[in-house]
């Protein structure tokens, strides 16, 4: 008996063994889960409220200085260079009633910008809040000081002389002085110890969650087809394409982009009806017209199909142009490039509604 006891343990023992090796194998829950995916990041270019993806191509310059350029509007002048890459463009009121812009580079690196003019009075409070770098072709004494008392980087044709530096160059396509164009990457790629560009308005904010922009203020605006701008010497229009977009004439014709050819165009316009001031007079040009910007006024904003108006105001030389409805809530921009048509008060708006349909006759039925 004790030997057949023995026998039945060894054979259970043995069982026991073929068992746990058949077993599972024990496993950590934890190594079997997958790995937090780390979350998204997403940066927007400061003037056109465009987001993207960190390290995104096309997001490179965003952390760059802005190049604030004063470019020439006369016949003589046009087509400009690239003003369809630039974030911003502003039209301002010069002598004899004609336009000028300030064009405002930043997001997108440009090798050709102009002709480059001569600095204005107002162009100390245009660029105040955008700071960075500014580009001009001479001009007087007393509104080159208030541009350089900003703090930003003051290129000439003059300064910026020398195989250092190299930025500015004349063009033979075009007649003098019509003919001083800058490259704006080179020039922004030599100063980039200056900061970004801070906020000149607000855009429609990018939701990182569902990746989408909420809705502009102007997508529950008044429909529109176009806008004509008068100034005393100048007329802007804005037509929409229908694909998005605002295209532009200037005094009648198609105003083109003269490095593609391209009709200018435009996701927001944004009108400003300002006040001008006559109070500096100069012994060989006379009086030298100021737009106040630094005041308050009503605005429009338009889009492709769509407007809103509202009020501006900008409560000092380096706050942002605030814009509200006319309940008082803030205007949004669509994200994208934006011109701003600032209208002094002797110029005009017309702005055109697309017409309503004519019903159809009602049909008489047939006996």
């Amino acid at each position: 008996m004790k030997i057949k006891s023995l026998s039945a343990l060894a054979i259970l023992s043995a069982a026991v063994l073929v068992l746990a090796g058949c077993a599972e194998p024990r496993v950590d829950p934890a190594a079997t889960e997958e790995p937090t995916p780390e979350p998204k990041v997403f940066v927007s270019a400061p003037l056109t409220g465009i987001t993207f993806e960190e390290g995104a191509a096309g997001t490179e310059t965003f952390s760059a200085p802005a190049v604030s350029c004063k470019i020439d509007n006369v016949f003589a002048a046009r087509p400009q260079y690239n003003l369809n890459k630039a974030d911003m463009v502003f039209v301002q009121q010069v002598e004899g009633g004609v336009t000028r812009l300030v064009g405002v580079w930043q997001s997108q690196p440009v090798d050709q910008v102009g002709p480059v003019r001569s600095v204005r009075p107002m162009d100390a409070d245009t660029v105040a809040p955008i700071g960075g770098i500014f580009c001009f072709s001479g001009g007087q004494a007393p509104f080159v000081k208030a541009v350089n008392d900003l703090g930003v980087y003051m290129a000439s044709e003059t300064s910026e002389q020398g195989a250092d530096k190299g930025s500015f160059s004349r063009s033979s396509s075009k007649p003098a002085p019509h003919n001083v164009i800058v490259d704006m990457a080179l020039l922004q790629s030599q100063h980039l110890d200056k900061a970004a560009p801070g906020k000149v308005f607000d855009f429609a904010l990018f939701d990182a969650a569902s990746e989408t922009y909420e809705p502009a203020s102007t997508d529950a605006g008044a429909a529109t087809t176009h806008v004509t701008i008068k100034y005393p010497g100048a007329v802007s229009y804005w037509e929409g394409d229908g694909a998005g977009n605002m295209v532009r004439e200037q005094d009648g014709a198609a105003h083109l982009d003269g490095a593609t050819n391209e009709q200018v165009k435009a996701k927001n316009v944004v009108v400003l009806k300002v006040k001008i001031d006559t109070s500096f007079k100069d012994g060989r040009y006379g009086f030298i017209p100021r737009t106040v910007l630094i005041d308050s006024g009503t605005a429009w904003v338009f889009v492709d199909g769509k407007r809103i108006k509202g009020t501006w105001s900008k409560a000092t030389q380096t706050g942002s142009i605030t814009l509200t409805d006319e309940a008082g809530a803030p205007i949004k921009l669509a994200p994208g490039n934006t011109w701003v048509e600032l209208m002094p008060t002797n110029g005009s708006i017309t702005i055109k509604s697309p017409q309503a349909a004519t019903p159809a006759p009602a049909e008489t039925p047939a006996e």
